[in-house]
C-alpha cells in the first residue's frame, strides 16, 4: 500500500499525562459550555498540493478525525477540577500533580466511588440528608459514619485508618456537592438541623440561657451573656468536628467561630424574647370560646412562673387568715401572670376600667393598712398617742402603791443630800415645793420634814440681870437645833421639778444648762433608788412625764438617727417599762413617715433597706410578732408590685415587647404638635405593637374580662377552678425555650469555605 502523505496531518498529538488510559483524551482547557470540549481536538483543514503534478489531481481529502467519548465512570482531569465521565457534576477538586500520594489516592478513590453509585436512590437520598446530620452533630456526622465504616472493615480484616479516610474524603465530596447545587436548601436543611441540636440539647438540660429565668429586661444583660458563651460554645464545637484536616486545623477554625458564635447568642436573647413577647402562641388565635382561650392563656403563663392554682388559692386564704382581705390571686402570681393582666388592662373594654379601679382604689388605702401593721407590730394600737398617754395613767395607777410605800420611809439623809441642798437648781426647786403642797392642799409636813442639826449653832441672849459686879447677864441659846429637810416624797418632788427644768431648758435651745442640770437630776434619782427602799421599784412600774418624753425620744430616734448603732444602745439601756414607751415613739415616727405625700403610691418603700428592718428587729423583739409583721409587710409589697407592673412603671423594653401603649393617637398627636417627636413615635408605636401584641394572643374584650375575673379574684375557690385545665395544659408536649436553638442553629449555619479542603 502506498505511503500516505497526509498521515502527519490526520492527528494532533496526545497531552501527555500519568493519570489512567484515558487522559489521552484530556485536552488543555475547556471551549463553551461543553464539559468534554478540552477532550476533543480539531483536525487541519486539508491541503491541495501544488506544482506539476496537479494536473493528476490531488488525493482526497481525509476527513475531520472526532475524538471518541470516553467510556463512562473514568476519571477525567480538567484543569481544575477532575470529572467522572457521563457524570460531569460529580467531581471534586484536582488532586496533587504526584499521582502516588496518598491523599491523591484517597481523594480519586472516593470520585470513583461516587461515580459507580451515580445512579443510585439510596445515595442520592443520603446525599440530600448530610447537610441535616452536618448541622444536627456540629458537623460531627461524617466523623461518626467514618467511625462506624472503618471498625466495620476492621473487623473483617482490613485496615480501619483507610476505610476511614476513605469514607471521610467520600462525605466531604458529597456535602460540597449538595452545597454547590442546591446552594439554599442545603443551608437550610443545615439551619434546621442546628435547631434540632439545641431543642435536644436544651430539652436535657444542656444549656445555660435555658435555665435562666426570664424575667424580661432586669436581667437581659446576664441571659445576654449566657447566650454568648452558649453560642461561642456552639460554634467552637461546629469549627472542631466540621473542619477538615488534623487537629491544628480544626482548632483554626473552632477558634475563628469562637466570636462569630459568640455574637449570634449574645444577639439571640434579646431577639427570642422580642419575638415571643409580641406574637406568644398562635393557638388561642384559633379557639373561639373566650373563657377557654383565657383560661389557656392563664394556665401557659402559670406554668411560666412555675406556680399552680392550688398555691395562688392557698396565698390568698393566708392573707385573708391574718386580716389582708384585699389580697389577689395576681398578687400571688409571678411576673408572665402579671404582664397578662397588664395585656388585660390596655386591651379596651370593661375589663380594663375594671382592672385599673380596681387596683388605685386599693392602692390609696395602702397607707392606713400599713400603719395598722406598725402599730400592731409595736402594740400601739391606732393611736400612737393616745396609747402613750395611756400607757403613762396605767402605769402611774399600778405604781403609786410602790410610791406611797416608798415615801413612808424615813427621810434619806448623809453628805449627798446635803450636797444636794446646796446645788442652785435644788434651792430653786424647794419654793416650788411649797407652791406646789400649797396648791394641792397637802400638808407641808409631806414634803418637809424637821430633824436635829448635826452642826447646831449658838448665841448668847440677854436676861436682864446683872452679877455682882453689874455687869450685865446672858444665858446660852441654840439657834438652829433642827434643820428642815425634804421627806422621802419632797425629794422625789425635787426630782420632778428637776425634771421639768431640763425639758424647759432643751427646749429654749439652752442645752448647756439642760446638762448640767440632767446630770443633778440623774444622781439624785440613782441615790433615791438606793436609799430609800421601794423608790426604784415605783420608778420601774412608772414613768413620770419628762422620762416618758425621753422614752418616747429614744423611740424616735431608733427610727430616723443617722447612727443606728448608738440609737440601739441606747434602746438597749431603757428598762422593760421605758421600752414600752420607745414603741410608742417609734411607732409615731413611722407613721407620720408613711403618711408623707413624698412617698409616692408604695409606703412599703421606708422597710425596704436592710438598715430600716435591721432597726424593726430591734423594736419587734418578740419573734412571732416579727414574723407575722414580715409576712404581712411582704404581702403589702406584692400588691404594689402587681400594681406597678399592671398599671404602669415598667421597664421600655418590656412594654413595647408586651405591646403596652403608651398614649392614645390623639396624645401622640398633641406630642407631635408639641416638639416631641420622639415621644410621638414611642406612643404611636406602643400602639401598634400592642394591636400585634393582641391579636397574636387572641386577647379581645371577653378574654381580658375572663383574665380579669381569674387573677383579680380573692375568692379561693374560684382560683381553684382552673385546676383540671392547668393540669392538662401542664401535660402536653412544650417546646423548650427557642433561645438555644435559635443559637445553635446560627452556630451551625454554614459559612464560606466550609466543607473545601483544607
Amino acid at each position: 500500500m502506498a505511503e500516505d502523505p497526509w498521515a502527519a496531518f490526520r492527528t494532533a498529538p496526545a497531552t501527555a499525562s500519568t493519570q489512567g488510559p484515558w487522559t489521552k483524551y484530556a485536552a488543555p482547557a475547556a471551549a463553551g459550555n461543553d464539559p468534554w470540549a478540552e477532550f476533543r481536538t480539531a483536525q487541519p483543514a486539508p491541503v491541495t498540493p501544488a506544482g506539476p503534478w496537479a494536473k493528476y489531481g490531488a488525493p482526497a481529502a481525509p476527513s475531520a478525525y472526532v475524538q471518541p467519548e470516553p467510556p463512562p465512570g473514568e476519571i477525567i482531569h480538567g484543569k481544575d477540577r477532575s470529572y467522572i465521565s457521563g457524570h460531569p457534576e460529580i467531581n471534586t477538586t484536582r488532586p496533587a500533580d504526584d499521582p502516588t500520594s496518598r491523599d491523591t489516592a484517597v481523594t480519586m478513590d472516593a470520585l470513583k466511588t461516587r461515580g459507580n453509585n451515580a445512579d443510585s436512590i439510596v445515595d442520592n437520598i443520603l446525599r440530600k440528608e448530610t447537610p441535616l446530620g452536618h448541622g444536627y452533630t456540629f458537623g460531627l456526622s461524617d466523623e461518626i459514619v467514618s467511625t462506624i465504616v472503618g471498625g466495620a472493615n476492621k473487623l473483617m480484616g482490613g485496615d480501619f485508618s483507610d476505610s476511614f479516610d476513605s469514607a471521610q474524603e467520600l462525605q466531604r465530596q458529597e456535602l460540597a456537592r449538595q452545597r454547590e447545587e442546591h446552594p439554599i436548601g442545603s443551608a437550610a436543611t443545615e439551619i434546621a438541623g442546628g435547631i434540632g441540636s439545641g431543642i435536644g440539647l436544651a430539652k436535657n438540660g444542656v444549656t445555660l440561657v435555658g435555665h435562666m429565668a426570664n424575667n424580661g429586661l432586669r436581667n437581659i444583660i446576664p441571659r445576654a451573656i449566657a447566650g454568648g458563651v452558649e453560642g461561642a460554645s456552639y460554634a467552637g464545637l461546629s469549627g472542631l468536628f466540621g473542619a477538615d484536616g488534623g487537629i491544628p486545623e480544626r482548632v483554626d477554625q473552632a477558634l475563628e467561630n469562637l466570636p462569630i458564635g459568640a455574637t449570634i447568642g449574645a444577639a439571640a436573647v434579646p431577639a427570642t424574647d422580642l419575638v415571643r413577647a409580641i406574637f406568644g402562641r398562635l393557638a388561642p388565635i384559633f379557639n373561639r370560646d373566650p373563657v377557654e382561650r383565657g383560661d389557656t392563656l392563664m394556665a401557659r403563663r402559670l406554668m411560666q412562673d412555675q406556680q399552680t392554682p392550688e398555691t395562688l388559692a392557698t396565698a390568698v386564704e393566708q392573707a385573708q387568715a391574718a386580716g389582708q382581705a384585699e389580697y389577689r390571686a395576681v398578687d400571688a402570681a409571678g411576673r408572665n401572670s402579671q404582664r397578662l393582666v397588664a395585656m388585660a388592662a390596655k386591651t379596651p373594654g370593661e375589663a380594663r376600667n375594671g382592672i385599673v379601679e380596681d387596683l388605685t382604689g386599693r392602692q390609696e388605702g395602702q397607707a392606713g393598712r400599713v400603719r395598722t401593721m406598725v402599730t400592731d407590730a409595736l402594740g400601739q394600737g391606732d393611736n400612737a398617742f393616745q396609747t402613750e398617754q395611756s400607757i403613762i395613767a396605767r402605769r402611774q395607777a399600778a405604781a403609786q402603791p410602790r410610791y406611797d410605800a416608798a415615801y413612808a420611809n424615813p427621810p434619806p439623809q448623809g453628805d449627798f443630800y446635803t450636797d444636794m441642798l446646796g446645788r442652785q437648781s435644788v434651792r430653786e426647786a424647794l419654793p416650788v415645793l411649797e407652791r406646789t403642797a400649797a396648791e394641792r392642799q397637802m400638808p407641808i409636813t409631806d414634803l418637809f420634814t424637821e430633824v436635829p442639826n448635826s452642826n447646831p449653832q449658838t448665841r448668847e441672849v440677854p436676861t436682864g440681870l446683872v452679877d455682882a459686879a453689874g455687869n450685865p447677864m446672858t444665858r446660852t441659846e441654840t439657834v438652829n437645833s433642827t434643820v428642815r429637810i425634804p421627806t422621802a416624797r419632797g425629794w422625789d418632788f425635787v426630782k420632778r421639778e428637776l425634771d421639768a427644768r431640763v425639758n424647759q431648758l432643751y427646749n429654749s435651745g439652752d442645752t448647756t444648762a439642760a446638762e448640767a442640770i440632767k446630770e443633778t437630776r440623774n444622781a439624785l434619782r440613782e441615790q433615791l433608788a438606793n436609799d430609800v427602799p421601794g423608790y426604784r421599784e415605783a420608778l420601774a412600774n412608772y414613768t413620770d412625764n419628762s422620762s416618758a418624753l425621753e422614752a418616747v425620744q429614744t423611740g424616735r430616734d431608733l427610727v430616723t438617727a443617722g447612727n443606728a448603732d448608738e440609737a440601739r444602745a441606747a434602746y438597749g439601756a431603757l428598762n422593760e417599762g421605758q421600752r414600752d414607751l420607745a414603741k410608742t415613739g417609734a411607732a409615731r415616727e413611722l407613721t407620720q413617715k408613711i403618711d408623707k405625700p413624698d412617698l409616692g403610691r408604695d409606703r412599703t418603700r421606708i422597710f425596704n433597706t436592710p438598715d430600716m428592718q435591721g432597726r424593726m428587729d430591734t423594736l419587734v423583739e418578740d419573734p412571732v410578732v416579727r414574723a407575722l409583721f414580715g409576712e404581712r409587710l411582704g404581702r403589702e409589697q406584692d400588691m404594689s408590685r402587681a400594681a406597678r407592673t399592671i398599671t404602669g412603671g415598667s421597664s421600655t423594653y418590656e412594654n413595647f415587647a408586651d405591646g403596652e401603649t403608651v398614649g392614645d393617637a390623639s396624645s401622640a398627636i398633641i406630642a407631635l404638635m408639641t416638639g416631641h417627636p420622639i415621644r410621638a413615635a414611642g406612643m404611636l408605636g406602643g400602639r401598634m405593637l400592642n394591636v400585634a401584641a393582641r391579636t397574636a394572643t387572641g386577647m379581645n374584650d371577653e378574654v381580658a374580662g375572663r383574665i380579669s375575673d381569674y387573677l383579680m379574684s380573692a375568692d379561693p375557690e374560684q382560683i381553684r377552678s382552673l385546676a383540671d385545665l392547668f393540669g392538662r395544659v401542664q401535660n402536653q408536649p412544650r417546646a423548650p425555650s427557642i433561645a438555644p436553638a435559635v443559637i445553635s442553629a446560627g452556630a451551625n449555619a454554614p459559612r464560606s469555605g466550609s466543607g473545601e479542603k483544607r
